[in-house]
Formats: structure tokens, sequence, C-alpha cells
């Protein structure tokens, strides 16, 4: 069984005509614009959104529209990465110094 509940998250001021839109299958704008007309027509528009305000109870926060997605591990592959050997200094032969000449 279905029931009416204060919309949490499609709500302007109070989620009445949010609650309502998803009670009766519709858009939530067509409830809203029908509620400005009722309130402009003076049919008392004001009155009954205040009534439902008190009367309707706010939706629970456990809603089972709530989807719950559960995430498998996958495997974790591993790889080797080498890392580049630091440059090795170039051994040279010493210099000869030239020898002073003594003649």
């Amino acid at each position: 069984m279905k029931r009416l509940y204060r919309s949490r998250s499609d709500e302007m001021i109070a989620g009445v005509c949010g609650g309502l839109a998803d009670y009766l299958g519709v858009d939530p704008t067509v409830v809203r614009l029908v509620f400005v007309l009722l309130l402009f027509a003076g049919l008392g528009g004001l009155w009954i959104y205040l009534v439902l305000w008190i009367i309707m109870p706010l939706e629970p926060t456990g809603n089972s529209a709530v989807v719950e997605m559960q995430v498998k591990p996958e495997a974790v592959e591993t790889k080797k990465i080498s890392v580049p050997k630091p440059a090795e200094k170039k051994k040279t032969a010493p210099v000869k110094k030239p020898e002073d000449s003594k003649s």
C-alpha cells in the first residue's frame, strides 16, 4: 500500500507538493501550479497547503527507493617497474703532467 508523505528530496517550502506529486504519479510542477491557481481563485489554496503541511508526515530517511550497491573488489595487478640505475662515473686515465725539463 502506497503512503502519502511530504517529500525530503523534492521540496520547495515543506515538501507537500512533492509528496502529493509522488503519490499521484505526476510532475511536482503541476501540483504546485494547482495550489497557486487555488490561491488566486480564492478557493483556500493556502489553507489547504497549511493543513496538509501539518497533517502529512515527513518521508522516512530509510526510504525503500534508495538502492544499496555493493562494490566487488577487482583483482589487483602488481607490476614490476624497472628503476634506472644511477649514472656511473667514467674512470679516466690519469692525466700526465708535463715534467719540467731540466736542461
